[in-house]
């Protein structure tokens, strides 16, 4: 039998106003929402940035409709002893961890099946074109209206047509003009408040991010993914809810936590997840560069 059975709290937010006291046991969950899926700070009497998470009422709807995939059940999660060991020496609850195991795994299935990559939106394009030639410059303050602009490297601007160039800018004071007049408008380029309605959708086009084609993640990259997100998760707990610190050494190896969890989860049916503190290490070794931007599905 789980800790709880139905969430009834489901549009809280902000734990500071909106919490009740079913609440306490998703405090972990809470933690790392705020940090990875943050919801927009709710401003109190024009002093207190309160700090929220709409990834909480999404989970608590999945979690009451059963819509979450967990192949460990919790009577296993506490019979084992390993596991509970783990979480008693870094100081944590194991019903609140039990519902962080949930939240991780259920976000990066959201991370995993058929899901669009995230591509750049126009006002990410823009940006990096302006930090690119900002790179090769050697007078940032000159005017091209007046003065002879020149580069440290040679750069070129091409327009380009099913792959062919049909247009190219090739004169350093025409590059320097196009980056000033961009520059000019970079706050325009800022997505908005969400609660300034009125002027929500002024530059919607320019911060909106371009859906790619369908994708499954491999096993090897859910693998890396759920070992990132849970190792977030450590990083950036709240020091009142954990003796575990970054950096230093721990009562207990969270690498091999994460490892043991991603073959309990059945992210993995390799049992040496389970039982070789060097496999998990070997992965990530082999993936340093492993970068996933997807929309999730779920939330």
């Amino acid at each position: 039998m789980q800790p709880i059975d139905k969430f009834t709290n489901l549009d809280a937010v902000y734990p500071t106003t909106d919490a009740k006291e079913e609440d306490i046991i998703l405090d972990y969950v809470w933690d790392f929402a705020m940090f990875i899926h943050p919801a927009e700070a709710k401003i109190i009497d024009d002093r207190f940035a309160l700090e929220g998470s709409y990834a909480i009422p999404t989970f608590k709807k999945r979690y009451n409709e059963g819509l979450i995939d967990m192949p460990l059940t919790y009577k296993e999660y506490r019979k084992n002893d390993e596991l509970q060991t783990a979480i008693s020496a870094l100081g944590m609850d194991a019903d609140k961890f039990w519902f962080a195991l949930l939240f991780i795994k259920d976000y990066v299935d959201g991370e995993s099946w058929q899901v669009s990559e995230r591509g750049k939106s126009p006002a990410d394009e823009v940006k990096q074109l302006l930090e690119t030639i900002s790179q090769y410059e050697e007078a940032p303050n000159a005017n091209p209206l007046t003065e002879h602009i020149t580069f440290n490297q040679e750069l070129t601007l091409s327009l380009q047509l099913n792959g062919k160039v049909i247009h190219k800018i090739a004169t350093a004071n025409a590059i320097k003009f196009i980056q000033l007049c961009c520059q000019e408008h970079l706050e325009d380029l800022k997505p908005k408040n969400e609660f300034d309605i009125a002027h929500l959708n002024d530059n919607i086009e320019m911060v909106s991010y371009p859906r790619q084609e369908q994708t499954n993640t491999s096993t090897t990259k859910r693998i890396c993914l759920f070992a990132q997100r849970f190792k977030l998760f450590f990083d950036s707990l709240s020091p009142a809810f954990t003796n575990y610190r970054k950096g230093e050494k721990n009562a207990y190896n969270v690498t091999f936590l994460i490892s043991q969890l991603i073959y309990l989860t059945g992210i993995s049916d390799n049992e040496d997840f389970q039982t070789d503190k060097s496999t998990l290490k070997g992965y990530l070794s082999k993936n340093k560069n492993f970068n996933w931007d997807v929309y999730n599905k779920f939330y």
